[in-house]
């Protein structure tokens, strides 16, 4: 391995496949803010009409169906983005 390569745990990678799952067209991106803590960056078409409590309702009820509690302590948040929101640019 590299040095420098960082291999996310099993429960970030778990979290990425059952939020792609439940949000098909989304791309997930994770990146590490502390030792064992992660924040996620959820973009997605189905948030396009959503406001900010229903994203972060689909996002934590999917995280809460699929971590152990432990697990989910280690995400410090979840940000949810529709493409619409940043229309000048190409985050999708």
């Amino acid at each position: 391995m590299a040095e420098g390569t960082l291999i996310a745990p099993a429960y970030v990678s778990q979290l990425t496949a059952a939020l792609q799952h439940r949000l098909p067209d989304a791309k997930v991106h994770a990146e590490q803010i502390r030792r064992d803590r992660y924040r996620l960056i959820v973009i997605a078409e189905e948030f396009e009409n959503l406001g900010h409590p229903e994203r972060q309702r689909i996002v934590w009820e999917v995280a809460d169906e699929t971590l152990s509690k432990g697990d989910l302590l280690n995400i410090g948040m979840i940000i949810t983005i529709a493409p619409g929101d940043y229309p000048d640019t190409n985050l999708a």
